[in-house]
This record gives C-alpha cells, structure tokens and sequence, in this order.
C-alpha cells in the first residue's frame, strides 16, 4: 500500500482511481502501469441489484488510460466475480464493476475511450478541408 501523501497525490491526479487502492506504480519502458484493486466489500448483482459478499474468484483485467507526462498507461485492477444468491435472478456470478473506471467488455477506462471521440471529429474536418 503506498503512503498517505502519495495515496492523496494519485487522488488529485488521477481522481477516477479514488474508488480503488493503488498498490504499485511503475514504469514499464515508455510506458506506466498502475496496479490497482478494488475494496468495497461487497457488489450488487446487474441482473437484480441484490447486494454480494460472497466471492466466486478473482481475475486481473487490464484497462488502457489517459497517457501520463505523455507516457501510455495502463491499469493493472484486480477485480472479483460474485455470487448472486437470490433465486429470481437468472446470473449464477457476476463481476463487480467500478463506476467511473470499468464498463462490462471495456478495455478502457471511459476517460481514455472519450479522447478518440474527441479528436475524431477535428481529424475529419481537416481531412475535409485540405
């Protein structure tokens, strides 16, 4: 676990982390990878919105970023799958999502999947007028 005054450091730069620890920061060549996971305790099931503690596994999902210092980065997140144990619902387990930070299938954060929207348009335009 990194320290109070780096913790807060990564918080003010990287405020979309705030609801995962980060454990590690590192630089891979010219990249960055941040290692993260998450803490709450429990998820709530997409299917029904029950709420879970009961943990079926983890896994390590990789999450393209916005680039840091113009360096790419990545986020290493640990995640868990869930049980949902209410009988209605038709999911057996589900993976817990953080709002802000993971969308089901995405491979980047929301912040990195906006930058080409945004430059998209502008990269058009110029195309059109030249």
């Amino acid at each position: 676990m990194l320290g109070g005054q780096v913790a807060e450091l990564l918080r003010v730069l990287f405020p979309h982390l705030s609801p995962v620890a980060v454990e590690a920061v590192i630089a891979v060549g010219k990249s960055v990878r941040i290692k993260a996971r998450c803490t709450d305790s429990e998820a709530a099931c997409p299917g029904c919105g029950s709420p879970s503690r009961r943990v079926h596994s983890r896994y390590a999902r990789m999450l393209a970023d916005t680039a840091v210092s113009g360096r790419p980065a990545a986020i290493e997140l640990q995640l868990r799958r869930f049980f949902c144990d209410e009988v209605a619902c038709g999911r057996g387990t589900f993976a817990e999502q953080v709002d802000g930070l993971t969308v089901r299938y995405g491979r980047r954060t929301p912040a990195a999947q906006r930058l080409p929207e945004r430059v998209a348009p502008a990269l058009g335009a110029q195309a059109a007028s030249g």
